[in-house]
């Protein structure tokens, strides 16, 4: 009937000789995904995944978890299925996935408002007006005015700090996709092929919960004036979260820097602190006992409290697993660990015998299961883009998520006991095959740097 309506009326204004512009059609989304609650993992060693350029456009598509691309295609169908009008933020260290970049380009010219905080480490490394093609791209067709409704930003370190660091939050928000409102991924997945294809990572994701995206979006916000503030410390809390859809849980966002100089501003501290190692409920913990087991990508001895606190948990009785890669993790941190014998798993793997270690588990999550709080029957997961280093607690623009849900819980233990068993599988062939020797679970002699950048993305 419309077009019957428009060709009547073409007809009209030929008879007429006047010329008559027509309204334009909104540009529709070229997909229709729409995001729920929950956990995702990419696995580096697992198949490439869907092209999601091309093969993602059916309605209620979802993404085939531990796969290369499960991450960032959620992330990527995500931009293509933004409306018009809509508001697209991220915030990432890193930016180098063309993918992603041709999406962001596509959704602005469709109308949607796409903004972006960068970190500018890789903009300043090499020298000012360099970038990655990607960026290139990004900045000419965004520009950077942020009074305009698009545009990408750098700030001169992090945000809310005049010394070295940076934005290293992982956040892809939202303001609509498919038929949801009010959507955060929370990440630590950069938009990049070292993402994907070289490291572990995760993304919990949080759709029609208004109350954590508007958190989030005050956090994009006050990035934007570059302006020092490394008192920043504060948390938001609110559900529903639930990938199950319950509406008792709630999920609770931590936004630093965090001011202060001792373990007891440390959020990661107060958190094992608050464990208690006997005394688990039935069908929690082990025998009894709590089960602490973290994966880590960044630990310097400027929080070597930390390896201490677990250290004295595991003398308590707790059942503590961590897994690392071990060049990226300060002697001192190790050998306290190894103190109490507590399971160290290095994740940093020559994956295909070229000698190069190309291979390393990026994600950053706290799992605990038994005594927390003195609640006796406690699972839950803590998750985002943290390192365990000085300069992430008190300088960078970083995020934490506080996810107290039994089911998700178990898939983040799953996921951890997949890096475990792969990294076993790997070191093990090595060590036969002569690929590697003691090193395997060594650490470096002298610490990089606590303010230093990450070195692999």
């Amino acid at each position: 009937m419309k077009k019957l309506v428009r060709a009547l009326l073409a007809l009209a204004v030929l008879s007429l000789g006047v010329v008559i512009v027509l309204p334009a059609q909104a540009a529709a989304p070229p997909s229709s995904y729409t995001p729920k609650n929950g956990m995702l993992f990419n696995d580096p060693n697992g198949a490439r995944g869907e092209d999601c350029v091309t093969g993602c456009r059916q309605a209620g598509w979802q993404p085939t978890n531990n796969q290369q691309l499960t991450l960032m295609n959620q992330v990527l169908n995500a931009v293509n299925s933004v409306p018009e009008g809509s508001i697209i933020r991220f915030v990432a260290y890193s930016f180098s996935w063309q993918p992603m970049a041709d999406a962001l380009i596509a959704a602005k010219k469709r109308g949607v408002q796409v903004r972006l905080l960068i970190d500018s480490y890789h903009y300043q490394l090499n020298s000012p007006g360099t970038d990655t093609p990607q960026l290139k791209q990004l900045r000419s067709a965004l520009g950077t005015d942020r009074s305009k409704s698009s545009y990408i930003r750098t700030c001169k370190y992090g945000c809310m700090s005049n010394s070295t660091s940076y934005i290293h939050s992982k956040l892809y928000l939202f303001s609509r996709v498919g038929n949801a409102k009010y959507v955060s991924m929370i990440s630590s997945a950069n938009p990049a092929e070292t993402g994907i294809s070289r490291s572990w990572n995760n993304t919990y994701t949080i759709a029609n919960n208004k109350t954590i995206y508007d958190g989030n979006v005050d956090n994009f916000n006050d990035m934007l004036p570059d302006k020092t503030n490394t008192d920043y410390y504060h948390t938001v809390s609110g559900g529903p979260c639930d990938p199950n859809g319950s509406s008792a849980a709630v999920c609770k966002m931590y936004y630093f820097p965090r001011a202060g100089s001792t373990p007891s501003s440390d959020t990661i501290y107060n958190v094992l602190s608050d464990v208690t190692c006997t005394g688990a409920a039935g069908g929690y913990g082990a025998s009894g006992k709590t089960v602490i087991k973290i994966a880590a990508y960044d630990w310097t001895t400027r929080r070597l409290y930390i390896a201490q606190k677990l250290t004295e948990l595991k003398g308590k009785g707790c059942n503590i697993e961590v897994i690392y890669p071990a060049d990226n993790i300060d002697a001192e941190v190790a050998s306290e660990l190894r103190k109490k014998n507590i399971p160290i798993y290095n994740g940093r793997i020559d994956r295909d015998g070229d000698g190069v270690k190309e291979l390393y588990p990026h994600s950053k999550y706290l799992l605990i299961n038994g005594v927390y709080q003195g609640d006796s029957s406690f699972k839950g997961v803590y998750t985002a883009s943290q390192n365990f280093t000085n300069n992430s607690l008190r300088e960078s623009n970083e995020v934490l998520l506080r996810i107290p849900i039994d089911f998700v819980h178990d898939q983040y233990v799953g996921n951890f006991n997949k890096m475990k068993s792969y990294i076993i599988n790997a070191t093990s062939a090595a060590k036969t095959t002569a690929k590697t020797t003691a090193e395997v679970d060594s650490v470096r002699d002298r610490g990089r740097p606590d303010n230093a950048p990450d070195p692999d993305e």
